[in-house]
């Protein structure tokens, strides 16, 4: 007999759920903000800006004691960004 998923489960739905009422609210945040004025540009903008500077305390508050992946260096990095740039190529 399996044992069932459930926890896991939850927590994907929890996260889904999560994700939808974000989306509603930027919708909503949206809607004033175009009715007052604002671009839609420049309200991307800000978006972008709030969540890139909530993110960059994730790693900081979420620290790992073990180091579980590698480190990558510098030329395997720059292999796959130029692998990546030559798909963006047009010929």
């Amino acid at each position: 007999m399996e044992r069932s998923n459930s926890y896991k489960d939850g927590l994907l739905f929890t996260a889904m759920v999560a994700v939808e009422c974000t989306n509603v609210g930027l919708n909503i945040l949206f809607k004033l903000a175009a009715s007052k004025g604002m671009s839609y540009f420049v309200f991307v903008f800000y978006s972008y800006a709030a969540t890139t500077i909530v993110l960059l305390f994730f790693p900081f508050i979420f620290r790992s004691n073990t180091a579980s992946l590698p480190l990558l260096k510098f030329p395997v990095i720059s292999r796959i960004c130029l692998l990546s740039l030559v798909g963006y190529v047009e010929y």
